[in-house]
């Protein structure tokens, strides 16, 4: 079991020293009756806190000290119940945030399944995407760099969002219909294998309308040319991490556009690499999933 220390429940909760200690002191939130910041605490420590912490937030008529007298099992049925409330009344969605994390950390697939089916319903899947699951994926990946963390929790955190991604892109492909004007060629190229935001690009194509091809992550780029060979393209979108080798990527475009000079190309990037990517292929550089969704507004609307 893995062990959390003070400053991982300060960082998880947004609590502070002095209130987790309050809380503690005067409501026993905790098995130890005296903690400090050399204490260590488990998973069950973990929820119980940001369940506590959530649900006196999003409702006055929970009291701490009545909420700290409860077990895990009743908060977490309180908490999902509440998310439908608070998303209701409120458009700061950190709190939801610290409750997914906080199912991640403790490998919990069905409250975090709850938690997210319930954002979707209530956001949307365009505003739960952008406004939530994206920030959840970038927090969660800050905390493992910046702890040492079960990196199994990042795995386990990828393919519980990915599941949702896929089930509604299924979803869409059968009630939305498709405008053939434009055809999308989706991929990852080889060696990249974080496909949460080649999905996302995906799903948001089938939410409107747009025709679009998934090929997934780790193409090789004959796979892409033989493609590109095959279907009339005429957007190409390829989805990079910060560390992937731009030289590489060089290569993909040159051949992509050699085979395809009339196409489209984005590259999707949350770093800025058009000053240092040599090539004189002309694409498009997105630096967020709102920012591509800006982009491609603009080009339905042409």
């Amino acid at each position: 079991m893995y062990i959390y220390t003070f400053k991982n429940l300060m960082q998880f909760s947004g609590l502070n020293h002095q209130m987790i200690t309050l809380w503690n002191k005067k409501y026993k939130i905790f098995r130890e009756e005296k903690i400090d910041r050399d204490s260590v605490f488990n998973k069950f420590d973990l929820k119980k806190l940001i369940y506590v912490s959530f649900l006196a937030d999003s409702n006055k008529k929970f009291t701490v000290e009545r909420l700290c007298a409860m077990n895990v099992s009743e908060l977490q049925v309180l908490a999902e119940f509440e998310v439908q409330n608070y998303l209701q009344k409120s458009n700061d969605y950190q709190p939801i945030i610290r409750l997914m994390i906080s199912s991640c950390f403790s490998y919990d697939e069905k409250s975090f399944d709850s938690i997210l089916s319930i954002c979707f319903k209530k956001l949307g899947i365009e505003d739960c995407c952008l406004d939530l699951i994206f920030p959840f994926i970038h927090e969660i990946v800050e905390i493992l760099k910046t702890h040492s963390m079960e990196e199994s929790v990042k795995s386990f955190t990828r393919n519980l969002v990915r599941n949702h991604l896929h089930y509604y892109i299924i979803v869409s492909s059968h009630t939305i219909k498709t405008n053939d004007k434009r055809r999308w060629l989706c991929f990852l190229p080889e060696g990249e294998k974080n496909d949460i935001d080649l999905l996302f690009a995906h799903l948001y194509f089938k939410i409107n309308g747009e025709s679009g091809l998934l090929l997934g992550e780790n193409q090789e780029l004959s796979t892409v040319v033989q493609c590109l060979e095959s279907v009339k393209i005429t957007h190409v979108f390829i989805y990079i991490d910060d560390d992937y080798d731009l030289n590489v990527l060089a290569t993909y475009l040159e051949e992509i556009k050699n085979v395809a000079p009339d196409v489209t190309i984005f590259v999707a990037s949350y770093a800025n690499i058009k000053e240092t990517l040599k090539t004189s292929v002309p694409y498009v550089n997105v630096n967020s999933p709102r920012e591509f969704n800006e982009y491609l507004e603009k080009i339905r609307s042409l």
